[in-house]
């Protein structure tokens, strides 16, 4: 028996991390494009190693198999600011998130996370 019958029997194995439910605006750019521009689209549900997405201006033949650089549109207030060699430091905290995006946030700190 492998790994996949013994984590989900009878179902194909399809992530090792459980994604959870999004609804987070956002922003794409297909590496490689030569316009560079930036496309909108909406985090649907994401994990530690992944996400999926709704992508809007593109087609399957545009995007299947290219890397995209993905950027996640989230509010937050400027508590306090530090200058340094390095430049300016912001400390922020996040404004208006929804129960799923405080949710996914809250998981990320309590397992360690990293992004």
């Amino acid at each position: 028996m492998d790994l996949r019958e013994i984590l989900n029997p009878g179902h194909e194995l399809r992530r090792l991390v459980p994604r959870q439910r999004a609804d987070w605006l956002g922003l794409y750019m297909l590496e490689g494009d030569a316009s560079g521009q930036w496309r909108q689209c909406r985090f649907v549900d994401v994990s530690s190693t992944g996400a999926g997405l709704v992508l809007s201006d593109t087609n399957r033949d545009e995007a299947e198999g290219r890397h995209i650089v993905l950027a996640v549109q989230v509010q937050a207030v400027v508590k306090n600011l530090t200058e340094d060699r390095a430049g300016l430091r912001a400390g922020t905290q996040f404004v208006g998130l929804s129960n799923l995006e405080e949710e996914y946030l809250l998981s990320l700190a309590r397992s360690g996370g990293r992004w």
